[in-house]
């Protein structure tokens, strides 16, 4: 199973102890108070930021596929064809959905003890650590013959709405921002009924290589 560069990305900041702007830790901190910056409201999800538009409708699920729809500086409604591969140790799931050579996108969930059908808020790795399970990275990414551009999820929730040793199924609504101009947009989506198989054991001892090192820079 091979990961898009955005996934390798997560994993290269974690290595370094960080690499995460000041909005990072401001999520985390947002993330856990009770006020939150997530509403839901029924079966629709929405971050509060009033310089945005609001929260886009998720396009409709469809088997096998990552959907999502996106208002604000990125502007796209999609569906790529998405797998899912697991991790042991450390207990991670990711969900990798890509048109080769256009776009894609990534879900990177941790995974907690207990009950997997859980939301995830989005916390980023830091040099405060891995942030405790549930947790939740998302990345898209576009790329042509004069550019690449990634986009990496900064605030929001991850719901897993069921997953096993075969499938898994979700849904998100979260902020994304440019990893270097730092523009944002909202993005609505899910997966659902994804393949999941393990992931390949060099993949899992990277990223429990970057686990230890944030463990480490934490202490």
């Amino acid at each position: 199973m091979r990961a898009p560069w955005v996934v390798a990305l997560m994993l290269a900041a974690a290595c370094r102890g960080g690499g995460q702007t000041d909005g990072a830790d401001t999520t985390a901190s947002a993330a856990s108070d009770s006020a939150g910056l997530l509403a839901l409201q029924g079966d629709s999800m929405a971050v509060a930021d009033t310089a945005l538009p609001e929260m886009p409708p998720s396009p409709d699920r469809r088997r096998g596929y990552l959907t999502a729809r996106a208002v604000g500086a990125l502007t796209f409604t999609d569906a790529w064809a998405a797998r899912g591969g697991r991790c042991v140790q450390p207990p991670m799931l990711l969900v990798i959905a890509e048109d080769p050579g256009r776009s894609g996108a990534s879900v990177l969930l941790e995974l907690p003890a207990g009950d997997l059908a859980v939301e995830y808020p989005v916390r980023l790795a830091d040099s405060a650590g891995v942030p405790d399970p549930p947790a939740a990275q998302l990345g898209f990414q576009f790329f042509d013959a004069q550019r690449a551009d990634a986009y990496q999820g900064s605030e929001g929730v991850v719901r897993v709405l069921s997953l096993d040793d075969r499938r898994v199924s979700g849904e998100f609504a979260v902020m994304v921002r440019h990893i270097t101009t730092d523009a944002r947009a909202r993005v609505a989506g899910a997966f659902h009924q994804v393949d999941v198989e393990p992931l390949p054991p060099d993949w899992c001892e990277r990223a429990q290589a970057a686990h230890d090192s944030l463990a480490a820079a934490a202490r």
